[in-house]
């Protein structure tokens, strides 16, 4: 779920950023033909993520596994409107041009991220992670 909450805001954040970014007027039709086609991929990636969710750590998933062909494509969608944005950001009163972010504010949640990132690694990577179908007692190879 954290994941697609981070997909989701960072999908709201760019829809305002390149318009402001690239000087897009609110009433051009780029917004709106920019939406309908993240309706229509993103419905798409997120049923992927639904049934890959759904039926992970089942006998299911290993006769029908789950393609994730539309979810890497929305997120390196995302990642190039980022980066878009990143490059176009000088001279167009982007919010982080305008003004330093104090410590207080910034500190707490890089230090935030940095950790939740951490943690997810050591999950992602430590001993036994993938093993999809764990042994139950009642039919333990002997």
């Amino acid at each position: 779920m954290c994941y697609i909450q981070i997909l989701l805001l960072i999908h709201f954040l760019m829809g305002f950023f390149i318009n402001n970014n690239l000087l897009i007027p609110p009433y051009h039709a780029f917004p709106v033909a920019r939406l309908l086609l993240w309706f229509a991929l993103g419905s798409i990636a997120f049923r992927e993520s639904y049934e890959d969710s759904r039926t992970w750590n089942t006998a299911q998933r290993k006769f029908k596994p789950v393609e994730g062909r539309y979810r890497w494509l929305t997120v390196a969608i995302l990642v190039s409107e980022t980066l878009m944005c990143w490059k176009y950001r000088e001279g167009t009163g982007h919010i982080n041009t305008d003004a330093v972010t104090p410590f207080y504010i910034w500190f707490p949640w890089t230090a935030s991220f940095v950790a939740m990132l951490g943690y997810w690694l050591y999950l992602r990577f430590k001993e036994g992670h993938t093993t999809k179908y764990p042994l139950s007692k009642s039919n333990k190879v002997l």
